[in-house]
């Protein structure tokens, strides 16, 4: 079984950069392998400081809270599962767990006790409910974009140097 969730990320803050390589060299798979190895990483280190992409902290997990550890870090199979892949253009960031989504994009479901077809008086509708948090991983932060640009420039002044030392 597998899920695919897309996110689409606002590459403008890079494109001139992105351009200005294209200028001088049509083989951009070496700055976009190291591009996706630098999200790869900032993406995993999102798991060790608890935080989204945007820098606002996950809530803390029930289990985090009650027996200690890390949100979304109980066995690492998430976090180890982040892998980055170049395709023509693009640089992909993500996971093959299926589970992802639901802590990425957080969700709601009826847990193991469903809720009654009728409620007592004063009964809380919500219970027996599981109510799974979004927990951002997977984004692009500001010190991310600072990253891909220093990556990008130093391919454009290695090719640019290059070219004028022919």
């Amino acid at each position: 079984m597998s899920a695919t969730a897309i996110l689409h990320i606002d590459a403008s803050p890079i494109a001139a950069l992105a351009r200005r390589l294209a200028e001088v060299d049509a083989d951009r798979r070496e700055p976009l392998e190291a591009i996706g190895a630098a999200w790869e990483s900032s993406t995993k280190a999102r798991f060790e400081t608890g935080t989204a992409p945007d820098g606002s902290p996950w809530k803390k997990s029930d289990r985090a809270r009650r027996d200690g550890g890390q949100t979304l870090v109980l066995t690492g199979r998430l976090k180890g599962s982040i892998t980055n892949k170049v395709d023509g253009d693009a640089v992909e960031v993500g996971t093959n767990i299926v589970y992802a989504a639901a802590h990425q994009f957080g969700s709601q479901r009826a847990g193991a006790r469903a809720v009654p077809l009728h409620l007592p008086a004063g009964a809380d509708p919500t219970a027996g409910l599981v109510i799974l948090p979004a927990r951002p991983f997977i984004g692009i932060a500001d010190d991310d974009y600072v990253t891909f640009a220093e990556i990008l420039e130093g391919f454009v002044e290695a090719k640019a140097e290059a070219a004028g030392a022919t």
